[in-house]
């Protein structure tokens, strides 16, 4: 038999790591974009020429820069104030494997690496979305929602 405290107990810290990795992603990504877009010609130039020695056209790659730079906004603060988490992972996780693609054709499986780490996270939060609990969505208290 379990305790019903230690079972709420052990729920509240599932809930309270689900929104610490998840605020954590949400601020990485959100911040990366915030670098990024005072100087977001000069990214999508920099970005179009690494790429000049791939399959990529660099005129795809320089859009796709703006894409990224808009993308990594939207669900950076999606993630930090867990509204539509489930989507926002998803689209992580999309643009993950993009950004994977483009290192491979570029070699740097060092950044592919890193990446991967990134999908892990996007994967094992996706795997427990029951424990989105913190977050606009969910509302923020301790109390068990039946």
């Amino acid at each position: 038999m379990t305790d019903h405290s230690s079972e709420t107990t052990i729920t509240n810290d599932r809930r309270i790591g689900f929104a610490l990795l998840r605020i954590m992603l949400g601020i990485n990504m959100f911040g990366r974009s915030l670098v990024r877009i005072p100087q977001l010609d000069g990214f999508a130039s920099g970005m179009a020429d690494s790429f000049a020695d791939t399959i990529l056209p660099g005129s795809f790659v320089y859009v796709y820069a703006f894409i990224i730079v808009f993308t990594e906004a939207v669900v950076g603060l999606l993630l930090i104030l867990g509204w539509k988490t489930r989507w926002a992972l998803i689209t992580m996780g999309l643009l993950l494997i993009t950004l994977a693609f483009g290192q491979i054709l570029q070699q740097s499986f060092g950044t592919v690496a890193n990446i991967l780490i990134y999908a892990i996270a996007v994967s094992f939060l996706l795997f427990n979305t029951k424990y989105d609990h913190f977050g606009i969505e969910r509302g923020f208290s301790f109390k068990q929602k039946r």
